[in-house]
């Protein structure tokens, strides 16, 4: 056996892994460059909002969302939470996951599209909650929707860059 053959593979094994470093670090390189560009563009732009003309926040009356519960998938609703906030759309989903929690999706078609995730559970005290969001692709603000402890239902504005943690 040759005696320069373990130095000859270790030089080779050197030089690849050398080779590996320099082609990851590029790379690495230019995806930081592609979000710094990315995040300096979008630094001009002006977010989206959807739901500017809604008050802060706003009280409904359970039985506004309770009917939905029984809807299947494809079925129209329209729901007049409020005075100034209706919503209309199709039922995209409607799963009942446990006894005491079942979750509805409807997408909106008065709201660009905006997805309104509602769920009722019901505790063992018997006592019904709601608690959901809405949200639109693309905007920066939302609405989350909460019965609290003394049963009063609301509806609340947040704003989605709050909710996400970098």
């Amino acid at each position: 056996m040759n005696k320069y053959a373990n130095h000859n593979n270790l030089v080779t094994c050197s030089v690849l892994n050398v080779n590996l470093q320099t082609y990851i670090m590029k790379k690495l390189i230019k995806t930081l460059a592609l979000s710094a560009i990315f995040a300096i563009s979008m630094n001009g732009v002006q977010a989206q909002r959807l739901f500017d003309a809604l008050p802060e926040k706003a009280s409904f009356l359970p039985q506004v969302v309770e009917n939905i519960f029984a809807l299947n998938p494809g079925a129209a609703v329209d729901l007049k939470f409020t005075q100034g906030f209706r919503v209309t759309g199709i039922v995209k989903s409607n799963q009942k996951v446990y006894d005491n929690l079942q979750t509805v999706v409807i997408e909106s078609s008065n709201y660009k599209n905006a997805k309104l995730f509602i769920s009722k559970t019901i505790g063992q005290d018997n006592k019904v909650k709601y608690v959901g969001r809405m949200m639109g692709k693309g905007f920066e603000d939302g609405l989350e929707i909460k019965t609290d402890n003394a049963g009063n239902n609301t509806i609340k504005k947040v704003n989605l860059k709050d909710m996400i943690v970098e």
